[in-house]
């Protein structure tokens, strides 16, 4: 009897996840803010409303960017999902943060009583799990083998933008809500009408703060991101390890999609090799790269002779 193999979480399945839970956060947000004229439940609403636009883009970003080469595109599409995300961070800036912070202020300066907090509160308490729960597969995708401890690296350093872009989504989506469940119960301790408007602002800010993340991750790979150093080793490292092989004189990466990485390399190979036997010794190499380095998914090699 086999071993049943643990289902593995994709980039699509990810992004999937989070865009029902915004659906879902949308329906019940809109419905909830026509029953209680909150803003705060304007400024959730608002934010899901993005994330969906937002995860929907992705969805196309993830779509578009798998696929085929062309003679125009010869490495592929992978680099338009960061176009995508580019463009969903974007969105989500300007509909989440500016509106909310827009709302809440108004209301802060012209507080208006709130109906029905009590359904506002537990539709808040139930997104803040769908959004969780959402957060938590992007976590999985992200950290991998890793640990909760590496997290600000692994995010730092990951090119899988779709997952840090859905990370970073579930997350405003989860911190929204919290936000806003704490303004209203403050609301209703205290009496104080303008806690409906606080809360909408402090969700713009913080809202706008962590879509920052993304527009600054998007930005790097659309300029063109090389693979993290100890990468970059490990594949100077494999190539050496070849008797044939004098030296690596340089190393060049590229990220051209997600688990996609270019690697142009310049060798210098030891005196006297037949054309027969640098081909093979290419091929060779190639192989033991792709081996050690899964997402070195094209591979350039140069011969080259070191300046004296």
């Amino acid at each position: 009897m086999g071993i049943k193999k643990k289902s593995q979480i994709t980039s699509e399945k990810v992004v999937l996840t989070s865009f029902i839970v915004d659906l879902l956060d949308v329906v019940a947000g809109l419905t909830v803010t026509i029953l209680s004229g909150s803003v705060v439940m304007v400024s959730q609403t608002l934010e899901g409303v993005a994330d969906l636009l937002a995860t929907g883009l992705l969805l196309l970003g993830v779509k578009r960017s798998k696929r085929p080469s062309t003679r125009k595109h010869p490495f592929g599409h992978g680099r338009e999902l960061y176009f995508w995300t580019f463009l969903a961070a974007l969105l989500t800036f300007i509909i989440t943060a500016g509106a909310s912070f827009y709302l809440g202020l108004k209301r802060f300066l012209h507080p208006e009583p709130v109906t029905n907090i009590g359904l506002a509160c537990l539709v808040l308490l139930v997104t803040i799990f769908t959004n969780g729960y959402a957060t938590s597969l992007s976590l999985k995708r992200l950290l991998r083998k890793k640990s909760i401890s590496n997290l600000w690296s692994a995010f730092n350093r990951s090119a899988f933008i779709e997952t840090k872009t859905t990370l970073v989504l579930d997350v405003m989506g989860t911190t929204a809500s919290i936000l806003g469940l704490v303004s209203l119960l403050l609301y209703v301790k205290t009496g104080d009408l303008r806690f409906d408007g606080l809360g909408a602002m402090a969700i713009g800010v913080t809202l706008a703060i962590l879509v920052l993340f993304i527009i600054k991750g998007a930005k790097d790979l659309l300029v063109g991101q090389a693979a993290l150093p100890e990468t970059e080793e490990r594949i100077i490292k494999t190539t050496e390890l070849f008797p044939t092989v004098e030296k690596v004189l340089d190393l060049r990466t590229l990220h051209i999609g997600t688990g996609r990485l270019l690697v142009n390399m310049e060798v210098h190979l030891i005196n006297k090799l037949t054309t027969d036997e640098i081909e093979l010794l290419i091929d060779n190499i190639k192989n033991e790269i792709k081996k050690d380095v899964p997402q070195a998914t094209d591979i350039q090699i140069e011969l080259e002779t070191p300046d004296i």
